[in-house]
């Protein structure tokens, strides 16, 4: 017996080896091959169905809108969860067409009775009316829990049969969408975003403005500061259901980021007691439009701006779209008489005029061909004494005595014809002529209103930079976080001596008498101009204002109030814009914790520091006409 060397031993057990390791891959191929036949032949509808069934998609996760705030706090505008029903028209129907052949074969092998089964065995009814009519039968509750009429619902989805993705009814509540849902319609899903809403409504609809349906802002804040509330929409990689259910967030490809809130320096309070002035004021003197706005004299926030009539944006943006518009900042008007204090305000700038200057303003007055009249005559009047009774003739003496280019540059230095910089949509920028346009009678009407053309903001701006020692505050309607630097315009005494003009205008003798109030001292004047129809002034149709400042002393706000077209038979600003004056200041200043400072309920008060305005004045008016 030969008896194995240990070389033959080893190869034996390599052969062994590679034997069994090729058997093991022999097997392993086998069934490989075994298992694909399986899937492809025997299990082949299965695994389709789960591959229609499941999907990878991108989802786009909504942002949540940031919020718009009022000065103290309280929400003007917020973003509640809604949901959309969308529809795949595609799947919609062609999982309604196979339900119908199911129950048509149910029906056909005697295993099913009902009306539908007696359809199908009417011979004389075409299966397309019968597919028609199942179909309806399968939407009406769809259609009632969307509150559509069923005819329409299924036009809109057969007109989009081929489509994919469409949204059938939006921005419906939660528990309106569980109706939906539970109905458990192949076909029909739901998308999570959000609805804007106005707790305030008309309070503060002009300012805040609108979003349209997917939460862009169209109009207003909304608009002017989109980019700010919108945030960063988020994408995800998720791997859904047919009916669009996530199954796993594979990946978030890019953050969600929601909007930021924003603050703005309007108060909510003043916006009300502003707005139930100037609707009583409307009603009273049956005007077809009033507005006001009120400048904190001292930051340059503005406090409260309403235009009536005006607009709820929680109504469909269709319906209140003409009362969106905010008149305060986009009507642009001849101020009148409003801009008398400025006017003085330039020629005392200019050096060619003192608070003294006494000028002999019998009316009427020619300048060229042409007259300027005042309501009553006044043999003579100094400057104060012009302003406190509104001389239009005065007012044109002191034009003449004013540089034109001197004027010009005051009046854009003071805003006017300037943009205020907020970049509020829709701010207009007024007229404010060059010197070389104007002849010598048009550059006099721009002293007393004429011929120039403003904004309530423009006035209320100017009306503030003299209220704070003549020194012009950048508008803003956003709270202020830190105090800013404003720019002096003129000095503190001609500020000064034209507050006191304003002050003697509301007193006895004066104009704007109705202005005044039981417990602030005001300082303003009063305006009353005629409109313009078809190119000419129109003697029947007016605009009354009144513009001023309290309290007179210490100046808190600047507040203008416009009423356009009164018809109830008084038109004079003095007599349908100054009581609403009063009543918006002495509601107003309590609230921003302003104390009482008038001791008398006398109208003819003379302010504490009335000796500091005449700091200025010549010893020899040599410049008296």
């Amino acid at each position: 017996m030969v008896r194995p060397t240990a070389r033959s031993a080893v190869r034996y057990g390599q052969k062994l080896r590679r034997n069994i390791v090729l058997a093991v891959l022999v097997l392993l191929a086998l069934l490989l091959v075994a298992r694909l036949v399986f899937l492809h032949c025997i299990d082949r509808p299965f695994l389709l169905e789960q591959g229609n069934n499941r999907a990878m998609r991108i989802r786009t996760e909504v942002a949540l809108r940031g919020m718009i705030l009022d000065r103290e706090g309280e929400p003007l505008a917020i973003s509640s969860p809604v949901s959309t029903v969308v529809a795949d028209p595609k799947v919609l129907w062609a999982t309604l067409e196979g339900d119908f052949n199911r129950e048509k074969e149910a029906c056909l092998s005697n295993s099913r009775h009902s009306d539908f089964c007696t359809w199908i065995n009417d011979k004389e009814i075409h299966e397309d009316i019968i597919l028609m009519r199942y179909e309806k039968i399968r939407l009406e509750p769809l259609a009632a829990a969307l509150e559509m009429p069923v005819g329409d619902m299924m036009r809109l989805l057969q007109e989009r049969a081929e489509k994919r993705s469409y949204y059938l009814k939006r921005q419906l509540s939660p528990a309106q969408m569980e109706t939906v849902m539970a109905l458990k319609i192949h076909g029909i899903f739901r998308e999570d975003s959000y609805q804007r809403f106005y707790p305030a409504g008309e309070l503060t609809g002009q300012i805040i403005g609108f979003t349209d349906i997917d939460e862009q802002g169209q109009e207003g804040i909304e608009r002017q500061y989109n980019d700010w509330l919108s945030g960063q929409q988020g994408k995800v990689k998720v791997l859904q259901d047919r009916d669009r259910h996530a199954i796993e967030i594979v990946e978030e490809t890019t953050p969600v980021a929601p909007g930021q809130n924003l603050q703005l320096s309007i108060d909510k309070r003043l916006q009300f007691i502003v707005r139930k002035t100037l609707s009583e004021t409307m009603n009273q003197f049956q005007a077809k439009s009033v507005s006001a706005v009120m400048v904190d004299v001292a930051s340059g926030e503005i406090l409260a701006m309403v235009s009536l009539p005006d607009g709820n944006p929680n109504i469909s943006v269709e319906r209140v779209a003409e009362f969106m518009k905010n008149k305060v900042i986009t009507d642009v008007f001849e101020p009148g008489s409003t801009i008398k204090p400025i006017s003085v305000a330039a020629a005392l700038n200019a050096g060619v005029i003192t608070t003294q200057t006494s000028f002999k303003t019998s009316s009427p007055y020619r300048i060229g061909k042409h007259t300027v009249r005042d309501t009553h005559n006044y043999p003579q009047l100094d400057t104060v004494g012009i302003i406190r009774k509104s001389s239009n003739v005065g007012m044109a003496m002191i034009s003449q005595k004013t540089p034109r280019e001197q004027y010009y540059q005051f009046m854009k230095q003071m805003g006017f014809g300037q943009l205020s910089g907020m970049q509020f949509p829709g701010e207009q920028r007024g007229i404010l002529h060059r010197p070389e346009k104007q002849d010598d009678f048009t550059y006099a009407t721009t002293f007393f209103g004429y011929g120039i053309s403003t904004t309530a903001l423009q006035i209320a701006h100017a009306y503030a930079t003299i209220a704070n020692g003549g020194v012009k505050m950048p508008l803003t309607l956003i709270k202020r976080q830190h105090s800013v630097e404003g720019e002096q315009i003129v000095s503190q005494q001609i500020a000064n001596d034209v507050l006191f003009m304003m002050h003697e205008a509301v007193n006895a003798g004066g104009t704007g008498r109705r202005a005044n109030t039981g417990s602030y001292t005001v300082a303003g004047k009063t305006g009353t101009a005629h409109k313009i129809t078809d190119g000419r002034y129109d003697r029947s149709r007016y605009r009354g204002l009144f513009a001023g400042v309290a309290p007179a002393q210490n100046p808190k706000i600047s507040l203008i109030v416009v009423v356009e077209e009164p018809t109830s038979g008084a038109y004079y600003g003095g007599l349908v814009a100054a009581p609403a004056f009063a009543k918006i200041v002495e509601w107003s200043l309590p609230i921003l914790g302003v104390l009482p400072d008038k001791i008398s309920r006398t109208d003819d008060i003379k302010l504490d520091i009335q000796p500091q305005f005449f700091a200025r004045e010549e010893k020899n008016n040599e410049n008296h006409p």
